[in-house]
């Protein structure tokens, strides 16, 4: 793990004149969305403050909360191979271990590596990006996903490069990760998760909701723009609630329900190691970028940034550890529409102005 303690005054309330700052910075970026609502949440050495904008419903007005629980999506992702390292680290596991170790019947498993799954060079193809499968999910929400109908899919697709030859991410990566997890622990995800990550960190209100769509109150209702449109995935299809479809599909890549508080703590404990990861393990999984901006074991490197964004219709999270600053940034969106000609997420687009006022932006950011 990274030697940084967390001084007593970052969990009190952030000085009033860089509260200001961020709540103007947060503020105009949320404008500049189509989303009905944001949670927006730093902690620095000097304070927390968290505020929320927008409405957590559309047909009642009423405002949004910080204490909403929210799907964050392929923020998932940092949870499962945070596992993963935690096995590496344990000796039950190594990074340059086949899939075919673990997991049968996957297309050159023998050739693909837990690291290239982890790095998202394994060349499997994602099978979130399937028109037939995204036609069904988008229509029937009640189906629940199965990991065989996943991987079928994602098998049955040509694979993307050979392994290890370049990224490209993939859902179907960290679904493999989550099996092989049950595989070597012998339990469920959702067990190893909670012994591993939720209980050491207290994050008592995360969960792997195991393929239920019920979300735990309060929570804002969920909009997205996610749909069919002349037989292709639109990302500006007419505008629906989402709150009660079923995300099974996403799983061990992107199922997790949490709020802005207890992603406070996991973001800095992702970026620190700390009640995480032994200090090799951090250090192996902080060297595992490719490049000053790269994906590495299951997380993102942006200029000092650590972390990962999620999406899943209707919602969307940012969550990102300044290494230099020891500042977590936590976004969380209850609505989808893209943002500007680039089409980033909403949870994105705040997530770079709140970096700025910060004085941590991310150069070259839309």
């Amino acid at each position: 793990m990274i030697d940084r303690t967390q001084v007593a005054a970052a969990t009190g309330k952030l000085p009033s004149a860089q509260s200001t700052s961020l709540d103007a910075a947060a503020a105009a970026a949320f404008a500049a969305t189509a989303a009905p609502g944001a949670v927006v949440a730093v902690r620095s050495p000097q304070g927390t403050w968290v505020s929320a904008y927008g409405v957590s419903d559309l047909t009642t007005k009423e405002p949004l909360t910080p204490d909403v629980y929210h799907r964050i999506g392929s923020v998932t992702k940092t949870f499962t191979t945070t596992v993963i390292m935690q096995l590496v680290s344990q000796k039950k596991l190594s990074l340059s271990d086949p899939i075919s170790d673990y997991v049968p019947n996957v297309p050159h498993g023998s050739e693909i590596t837990i690291l290239e799954l982890a790095n998202m060079t394994s060349g499997i193809a994602n099978y979130t990006d399937d028109l037939e499968f995204m036609k069904l999910y988008l229509t029937d929400y009640s189906i629940i996903w199965t990991v065989d109908q996943r991987l079928a899919t994602a098998f049955a697709m040509p694979r993307t490069s050979a392994p290890g030859a370049e990224f490209h991410y993939s859902n179907t990566n960290t679904v493999l990760l989550g099996e092989v997890i049950e595989k070597i622990t012998g339990h469920p995800l959702a067990e190893e998760l909670l012994r591993r990550i939720l209980d050491p960190l207290r994050l008592t209100h995360t969960s792997y909701p195991l393929a239920s769509a019920v979300l735990p109150e309060p929570h804002a209702h969920g909009y997205t723009s996610l749909g069919i449109v002349d037989d292709a995935i639109s990302g500006n299809a007419p505008t629906r609630d989402s709150t009660a479809w079923n995300v099974s599909q996403a799983g061990a890549s992107g199922e997790i329900v949490s709020t802005v508080d207890d992603l406070l703590v996991y973001g800095r404990a992702l970026g620190t190691g700390q009640d995480l990861l032994p200090r090799d393990a951090q250090i192996a999984r902080l060297s595992s970028f490719p490049t000053p901006a790269g994906y590495g074991i299951g997380l993102n490197c942006v200029q000092g940034w650590l972390g990962h964004n999620g999406q899943v219709p209707g919602y969307n999270t940012a969550l990102y550890y300044d290494t230099r600053t020891d500042t977590t940034v936590v976004v969380e969106v209850n609505g989808d529409h893209p943002v500007g000609a680039a089409g980033i997420t909403p949870a994105d687009s705040i997530f770079y102005a709140v970096a700025a006022a910060l004085g941590r932006a991310v150069e070259g950011a839309p």
